[in-house]
């Protein structure tokens, strides 16, 4: 069994991947250290934090690595590396709590704004959902890990969230500019 957990950065992917692959008795897939490992990046963003990487290669890299395993849960922020999953769970956490937890982190203020406003428009949950059949949204923002867990396990998911219709939303984007 492949399950993938994406969401923007923020949203509590390792903690509940971690929790997830330790219940199920899985093997644990963080993606961006096995792009680190394996030198699969082209370049570091000094402003963004980030490394720059060649999507084709490391979606060829990973798929290659995961044809040779079938039980694992795969974290990562860009879903469309992954060929193939049995379950894919997008992580949804309110923009304000996210631009707090980001800002907590002691991020620069361009990586949180860019971050902030991927979640507001859900742009990893677009990706997922163009890229597989299924996916299941979770609003983690009031959950603890466990029962986002509980949630996984029990196929509960929320309907696609939409944080755009939300006022406060729409004051933080403009807050943001």
């Amino acid at each position: 069994m492949i399950i993938v957990i994406t969401g923007t950065p923020g949203v509590g992917k390792t903690t509940v991947s971690l929790l997830l692959s330790q219940r199920l008795g899985l093997e644990y897939l963080h993606v961006s250290t096995f792009v680190i490992e394996r030198k699969l990046y082209r370049s570091y963003d000094e402003l963004r934090s980030s490394f720059e990487i060649d999507d084709e290669e490391v979606a060829k890299e990973l798929n290659r690595y995961l044809s040779e395993r079938k039980n694992v849960v795969l974290e990562t922020v860009y879903p469309s590396l992954v060929d193939n999953a049995d379950k894919v769970v997008v992580l949804r956490k309110h923009p304000k709590v996210l631009y707090d937890e980001l800002k907590k982190r002691g991020w620069n203020d361009i990586k949180v704004i860019e971050n902030v406003e991927a979640e507001i428009i859900g742009y990893v949950a677009q990706e997922a959902n163009e890229w597989f059949k299924e996916t299941c949204e979770i609003d983690v923002t009031n959950l603890s890990p466990e029962e986002v867990v509980n949630r996984i396990l029990g196929n509960i998911c929320d309907k696609p969230v939409d944080w755009l219709d939300l006022p406060d939303v729409q004051d933080l984007l403009l807050a943001l500019d």
